[in-house]
């Protein structure tokens, strides 16, 4: 039992590092790169306002919000574990509970990569 507690704990940081490298990666301001397109194309200036950017940050909020409800039920989960006391109902719940969440965070990363992949191919 010890032994898959320190399997679980050590999967736990594995994620959380990934996905706070992930948050980082999401969080970079693609307005210079856009910028310095347009001034090469002489295009003029690049507003913040278009709506790709817009639909940008609307993602970039969904996705912090998704990775945040991740977080909680993570935590909820293994507290609901650690204090199951032996209880194999209780135990159960988390375990799907963590199951649960996890295969929706990756549903909804690969989701956001697909979109991701299929808009650069076409725009090229």
């Amino acid at each position: 039992m010890k032994l898959k507690l320190n399997y679980t704990l050590i999967i736990f940081f594995i994620i959380i590092v990934f996905f706070t490298s992930l948050s980082y990666t999401l969080a970079i301001d693609i307005t210079p790169d856009l910028q310095q397109a347009a001034t090469g194309a002489e295009y003029g200036q690049v507003s913040e306002n278009t709506i790709p950017n817009m639909i940008g940050q609307i993602v970039r909020i969904i996705l912090s919000f998704v990775g945040a409800i991740f977080f909680i039920l993570i935590i909820v989960s293994g507290i609901q574990w650690m204090t199951a006391g032996g209880n194999e109902e209780n135990v159960t719940k988390a375990r799907t509970r963590l199951i649960n969440a996890t295969v929706g965070l990756a549903i909804t990363i690969a989701a956001y990569f697909i979109t991701w992949f299929i808009s650069n191919t076409l725009l090229q």
